[in-house]
């Protein structure tokens, strides 16, 4: 009897049976290449999440330094706004010096509210 004697037996198909031992041969190759699969997959998705993290952090340390360099700037314009209203610079200044003082000034104390 051949093979294919034994196959096509009473018009069913019998398969064929493959030794134990290439069976668990097969299996152990499937379980190391799944393995190191996911050993490749989760090493990719953690890589990026790395880089992405450093990104970020970066990211927000430049925004800090311009931030404190614009708030140093502010206090700088905010200084130089106090000094040109302080009254020693407006007194100073030439165009109130060419004003005209009045000779008897009035002064208003506590007006009443209007209603």
């Amino acid at each position: 009897m051949s093979t294919e004697d034994i196959i096509k037996k009473r018009g069913r198909s019998i398969p064929l049976k493959t030794p134990l031992s290439q069976q668990i041969r097969k299996s152990i190759y499937q379980l190391i290449f799944t393995l190191l699969a996911i050993i490749v997959l989760v090493s990719i998705a953690y890589l990026l999440n790395s880089s992405q993290a450093t990104q970020k952090g970066y990211s927000l340390n430049q925004e800090q330094l311009e931030k404190d360099q614009l708030t140093e700037t502010t206090r700088d314009l905010v200084g130089k706004i106090i000094q040109a209203q302080s009254y020693k610079t407006l007194e100073n200044n030439d165009l109130v010096k060419k004003m005209i003082k009045p000779d008897q000034p009035i002064y208003l104390e506590n007006l009443p509210a209007k209603k």
